[in-house]
C-alpha cells in the first residue's frame, strides 16, 4: 500500500472491478433498501415510486460528472481532490470534512437499522449489542485495507 501524501500521491490499487462493484452497491443500497422504503411509504403512499425515479433521475448528472472526474484525475482523494484542485483547499477541507461526517451518520444509522433488523429476526438478539459488535468488527476489516474490505463486501 502506498502512504505517500502531497500532491504526487497515487492510488493504491487493491480492488478488483467484482469488489468496486460490490462495495459501490452495497454503499448505494445499504441499510437503506430495508428501512427507508417503508418510512418514505407512510409519507408517500403509492407516490413513493414517482418519488424514487426522480431521486433516481436528478442523481444521473452527478454520477456522470463524477465518474469523469474520476477519469480525468485518478488520484487518491475523491471528491476532496476534486474540490481542492477547482476551488481551492479551504473548500477541498469543507467538503472533505462534510463527507466525512455524513458517512459516519449513515454508518450509524446503517449499523441501528441492522440491530433493529436482527431484533426482528429473532427477539432474543440484543440489537443494541448486535449493532456496537458490527461497528466494532466491520471498522476492524477497513483498517486492513481496501482489499480485505472488498473481498468480505463480495461475499456479503
Amino acid at each position: 500500500m502506498n502512504h505517500q501524501t502531497g500532491k504526487n500521491s497515487k492510488l493504491s490499487r487493491d480492488l478488483g472491478i467484482p469488489s468496486l462493484f460490490s462495495i459501490a452497491a452495497g454503499a448505494m443500497i445499504s441499510s437503506g433498501l430495508f428501512v427507508l422504503p417503508a418510512l418514505a411509504f407512510t409519507v408517500a403512499g403509492p407516490g413513493v415510486i414517482f418519488s424514487y425515479l426522480i431521486a433516481a433521475i436528478l442523481v444521473i448528472p452527478t454520477m456522470f460528472s463524477k465518474a469523469e472526474l474520476a477519469t480525468a484525475m485518478p488520484r487518491a482523494g475523491g471528491t476532496y481532490y476534486f474540490i481542492d484542485r477547482s476551488l481551492g483547499p479551504l473548500a477541498g477541507t469543507l467538503s472533505g470534512l462534510a463527507a466525512w461526517f455524513s458517512l459516519s451518520v449513515k454508518t450509524a444509522f446503517a449499523f441501528v437499522g441492522l440491530g433493529i433488523f436482527m431484533e426482528f429476526l429473532s427477539p432474543e438478539i440484543n440489537g443494541r449489542l448486535f449493532a456496537m459488535i458490527s461497528c466494532v468488527i466491520f471498522t476492524a476489516l477497513n483498517l486492513r485495507g481496501a482489499g480485505h474490505a472488498g473481498k468480505t463486501q463480495i461475499v456479503l
